[in-house]
């Protein structure tokens, strides 16, 4: 599965678009977790986005998101934030933060899910429909081709099963020419 970079929207660009839209395109997006492809989110849970921080935040995410039970208070960058940790239940990769207490010019990023763009990919849904033309001799089996595929394995049973009853006609003849020695 190939990813595809997110465009994150600044705030002025946000002024002119849906709060939905965010890629080109206006396809749905699927985030991963970068390191094990795990599906972690979802375009239809968009909240914004802060390309300066590198974050996406988004309303929902899958049940591939674990969410640390211990609060941190950050005293550095952010002070008097409380939040947890979010982290991938397939590989444990931080992925991000979940605020529950924020100073007033944060309120934004409070009880929303704050992931990294650096540990998340993305894949826009549909971005394969202009795919590249596929060679007959590999083309996938569906349910249109599954009835020839069937054909072509009854036929290559029925030679296997001739080749097995030569094999064991000259094994038979090797045997009693053996024993007549």
């Amino acid at each position: 599965m190939a990813g595809v970079t997110v465009d994150l929207v600044t705030d002025d660009e946000a002024d002119h678009r849906d709060s939905g839209t965010f890629i080109s395109g206006d396809l749905p997006v699927v985030f991963l977790c970068s390191q094990c492809r795990l599906p972690v989110g979802d375009s239809l849970a968009w909240v914004g986005a802060n390309p300066k921080e590198d974050m996406i935040y988004l309303s929902s995410v899958t049940k591939n998101i674990k969410v640390d039970k211990e609060q941190k208070v950050d005293t550095a960058d952010e002070s008097g934030c409380i939040y947890v940790l979010l982290s991938c239940s397939g590989c444990s990769l931080l992925l991000g933060r979940m605020y529950h207490c924020t100073p007033v010019h944060l309120d934004y990023k409070r009880n929303v899910y704050c992931l990294s763009v650096a540990y998340i990919e993305s894949y826009v849904l549909g971005s394969t429909m202009k795919a590249e033309f596929v060679d007959e001799k590999k083309k996938p089996v569906v349910l249109e081709t599954q009835v020839e595929v069937l054909e072509e394995l009854t036929k290559s049973q029925t030679v296997l099963n001739l080749m097995l009853a030569r094999l064991a006609a000259v094994e038979e003849k090797i045997e009693s020419l053996q024993n007549k020695e």
